[in-house]
């Protein structure tokens, strides 16, 4: 198998378990709230159970009756229950718990709504459990509203997201995010080893017979021996064959090889004697100088035999 497979087979892995951890983590988070509800309603069932005498007497209902003529219909009364929260399985959950009780009269339809709702933080979000609803016209009360007295029990809690996450299986999709990345770095190593494996295309400048190396930086003569100079000498060589006239005037020259020098031309003309042998020497190239402005690297002439 070539690099260049392993490293998209590699990739396309890493995108399958990223695929694989978000969808059991969103599968856990939903399994997680369907617990919290679960809990909730067995809770409510438990409390309603213990605590149905204490809620549903006479003088309970007179309150709720009262309640729901004064308020509107139908009334919420929403407030936290210990019974209800040491019902509960999940402890992290017990203080964020509390009971709604929704109280209706049905011959007062005709009034405005009213709810009340002490210390809710509604920005939290909600999980509320299955409604229990209990119905209190067949009990004897003297007031002739309170024949038609609906009741309903609800519970809930409000939850933060971190909350649901503690709940939740986290080791599969940890483990497939672990694989995920794991394999994401493998990718990136393959795609790095591929590139570093690969040729690159070597820029060469030929003048004559001499060839300037750009990915080397170094000059090669007729018979691929390298062409040995001094720093100076190699870069006013590279100079020459960068530009396209291969003239290049003396100011760019010392403001190139000396920058910020005064008068750098007696330094210069040392430069120019010392390279001069070696190029005519080594090559079918020359440097002419042109009236003391510039300087020319040019092809020698021919010698007829």
């Amino acid at each position: 198998m070539n690099t260049r497979l392993a490293a998209n087979l590699s990739v396309i892995f890493t995108a399958c378990m990223l695929v694989l951890s978000f969808s059991f983590g969103f599968h856990n988070y939903s399994e997680a709230q369907k617990a919290i509800v679960s809990d909730l309603n067995q809770a409510l069932q438990q409390t309603i159970m213990q605590k149905s005498g204490q809620w549903m007497n006479q003088d309970t209902l007179k309150t709720y009756s009262r309640l729901s003529a004064l308020f509107g219909n139908p009334v919420s009364i929403e407030s936290y229950n210990k019974d209800f929260a040491e019902a509960l399985k999940f402890e992290q959950l017990k203080k964020k718990s509390g009971i709604i009780v929704h109280v209706k009269n049905k011959k007062t339809t005709d009034k405005s709504i009213a709810y009340v709702t002490p210390e809710k933080d509604q920005t939290q979000n909600y999980l509320a459990s299955d409604t229990v609803i209990w119905l209190s016209a067949n009990l004897n009360i003297p007031e002739a509203s309170q024949e038609e007295l609906g009741i309903s029990f609800q519970g809930y809690i409000n939850y933060s997201t971190t909350d649901i996450l503690a709940l939740t299986d986290k080791r599969t999709p940890l483990i497939l995010l672990i694989v995920a990345i794991l394999s994401g770095a493998l990718s990136v190593f393959l795609f790095r080893r591929r590139s570093a494996s690969q040729p690159q295309e070597e820029k060469t400048l030929v003048f004559g017979n001499l060839t300037f190396s750009c990915h080397h930086a170094c000059f090669y003569k007729e018979d691929r021996e390298k062409l040995k100079l001094t720093p100076q000498q190699y870069k006013i060589m590279e100079m020459f064959f960068l530009s396209s006239s291969h003239i290049l005037p003396r100011a760019d020259i010392c403001d190139t090889l000396w920058p910020g020098k005064d008068n750098a031309d007696e330094t210069l003309n040392t430069l120019i004697r010392r390279l001069r042998p070696l190029v005519e020497d080594n090559s079918n190239l020359k440097i002419t100088t042109d009236r003391g402005r510039a300087y020319q690297l040019e092809i020698k002439e021919s010698i007829a035999v």
